[in-house]
């Protein structure tokens, strides 16, 4: 069943029953949650890094480390990887700037010498707050549109949601379908 509404000036064609599958998983490309999500993440994440730049410089994803070592403490460059989406090449790139910015520290581990820990320095640190000030501004902004019940349900939907992920997904293994479909 289709129903045209007129959007701007245009009609335009809104699927109610054919753009879903029997489970009522919406699967047409404009409307499917992994898209939807994925832009909005990278609009996210795109203001973040944009901000960051404007007010601390480049590179723009540094922000997501100096949050990382911020959050868990002295890293390796594996575990920072493990925090964020960065490919490992672009953290190691990052880290790098990040020292010679004196953001961050990087030191032999004395438990085991073979590895290298990542620190934030004392000014990193309050860069890392006025980010996380920031974040937190925009975060705030971003989902004062929902009523504070609607946003308890947006935790807990996103909780379910990654549990699920991780589920799925996690530990790097390939996807293969868990449904009963082929």
């Amino acid at each position: 069943m289709k129903q045209t509404m007129a959007v701007k000036g245009e009609a335009a064609t809104q699927e109610d029953e054919s753009a879903r599958d029997d489970a009522g998983i919406r699967l047409d490309l404009k409307h499917r949650s992994f898209y939807r999500l994925s832009l909005l993440a990278t609009q996210i994440n795109r203001a973040i890094a944009n901000a960051y730049v404007k007010n601390f410089g480049r590179p723009a994803h540094a922000w997501r480390v100096v949050t990382v070592l911020g959050a868990f403490g002295p890293l390796s460059a594996s575990q920072i990887n493990s925090h964020t989406t960065l490919e490992m090449d672009k953290v190691t790139r990052i880290v790098d700037r990040l020292v010679e910015q004196g953001l961050a520290t990087r030191d032999e581990d004395p438990n085991d010498r073979r590895r290298v820990v990542i620190a934030l320095s004392a000014r990193g640190k309050r860069v890392n707050a006025q980010i996380e000030q920031m974040i937190a501004d925009m975060e705030r902004e971003f989902l004062i549109v929902l009523s504070r019940n609607e946003r308890e349900s947006l935790y807990s939907l996103l909780d379910r949601l990654q549990a699920r992920a991780d589920q799925l997904f996690g530990e790097k293994r390939l996807w293969s379908p868990t449904s009963g479909r082929a």
